[in-house]
């Protein structure tokens, strides 16, 4: 009787041979023939070789590692710097905002009179902040 081929796993598409046994850290031979069907490859392995994060936390579901990169279900993709830069970019971010406020609090007190002509110097009084500003 002939045995049966074990059917050949969608994790299993392309992906190489030398790729399996590096990420199963099986031998060659053994990626081969679960590569072909001719043995059921382990259900561990199947989750290790789909790339799927959420084997190890349902949060992460839907998100994949390939080829380097961090793949979002949306199709986004991040290497690792891009990872290691996320909080860097949210400080600068918080940064902008800062700043972008501060100026808006400026426009609103320029607008609404904040620095009204009676409290402008005279010119007869720029000659001399002029000459503090020389001054060495």
């Amino acid at each position: 009787m002939l045995a049966r081929m074990a059917e050949r796993p969608d994790e299993l598409f392309g992906l190489s041979i030398k790729e399996i046994a590096r990420i199963a850290r099986v031998d060659p031979t053994t990626a081969r023939r679960w590569k072909r069907g001719a043995v059921p490859v382990p259900a561990g392995i199947l989750l290790l070789l789909s790339g799927d994060l959420g084997c190890f936390d349902p949060a992460w579901s839907g998100w994949v590692l390939r080829r380097g990169m961090l793949i979002s279900p949306e199709g986004w993709e991040a290497a690792p710097g891009h990872v290691l830069a996320t909080r860097f970019h949210e400080i600068q971010i918080a940064a902008y905002r800062s700043e972008n406020r501060n100026l808006k609090a400026l426009v609103h007190f320029l607008e609404n009179g904040g620095l009204i002509k009676d409290d402008q110097p005279l010119p007869e009084d720029w000659a001399n902040s002029q000459h503090f500003l020389t001054k060495k």
